[in-house]
């Protein structure tokens, strides 16, 4: 008799595995958005670097001003990127049967208009949402067993809101190609004005330089983008298979999407 009421107790207190890993993958993957080292604030410095050259006026004392728009706008890319890991950090606990709390203080704040960033206002709202819905799910959901209720809950916010951050991802991508571009085109035309040698070899390496750099940067916006999507699809994945994650075909799969992540983490590197 002992066995049999301990028997349930004990397989219903087994974590679900690969959950558990899918989700600390996917945090930990998405954490790498600082290494991209390319944001916002960087392409306005360079912008103001190159009005600099243009006008002849390499100076320290020369204003860049890129404390306003830029930090603005990237400000709203580490929010969203922490809504985004939040969620997923509440499949990681609740998967461990464990609660959840969130620190919801840089969460629900409106996101502001910014023409860097180009939002629309469906998109501004499904940011709002989504803070909204995390601001109360740490009560709602606060047992492995509702885990599938979570999910069925969260999933749809949270592929617009991954859809959103894959736009802004997308945004800086075109920032760089416009940096780029600009500063191609500038060094074609010095080319052109100049006809001394010495001068034409320091600019082929300021070419290969910038090419160089562009390059790097755009391979690691891509793989950060192809990272956002394959969270996305797992995290739909999750969702599709909630009532059925103990399923050995549904934990190869989701162990799938674990793998999946850490490969193009590594392939970025």
């Amino acid at each position: 008799m002992f066995l049999i009421i301990l028997i349930p107790f004990l397989f219903g207190c087994v974590s679900l595995k690969e959950v558990n890993q899918y989700t600390a993958s996917s945090i930990t993957s998405l954490h790498k958005i600082n290494d991209l080292n390319y944001d916002f604030s960087d392409y306005c410095q360079r912008d103001c670097e190159l009005k600099q050259l243009r006008a002849g006026q390499i100076d320290t004392l020369y204003v860049c001003s890129c404390e306003g728009l830029a930090t603005k706008a990237d400000e709203a890319i580490q929010q969203i990127h922490s809504t985004i890991t939040s969620y997923l950090d509440a499949i990681h606990q609740l998967s461990d049967n464990k609660p959840f709390v969130y620190n919801v203080s840089n969460l629900t704040g409106a996101l502001q208009e910014n023409p860097l960033l180009n939002l629309s206002s469906d998109q501004v709202n499904v940011y709002t949402k989504a803070g909204n819905f995390i601001a109360t799910a740490a009560t709602a959901f606060y047992r492995k067993k509702k885990l599938s209720l979570y999910l069925q809950e969260a999933d749809p916010v949270f592929q617009d809101l991954t859809e959103t951050f894959i736009f802004l991802i997308g945004r800086l991508k075109s920032q760089l190609r416009t940096d780029y571009d600009l500063r191609m085109t500038n060094i074609y035309q010095m080319k052109d004005n100049n006809q001394n040698k010495d001068f034409r070899q320091m600019l082929v390496k300021l070419f290969l330089d910038e090419r160089a750099y562009y390059k790097k940067h755009d391979a690691r916006i891509d793989s950060y983008i192809t990272l956002l999507q394959t969270v996305k699809k797992g995290h739909h994945e999750l969702y599709l298979q909630r009532d059925d994650l103990k399923n050995h075909k549904i934990k190869e799969l989701i162990k799938h999407y674990s793998e999946d992540i850490q490969d193009i983490v590594a392939d970025a590197h």
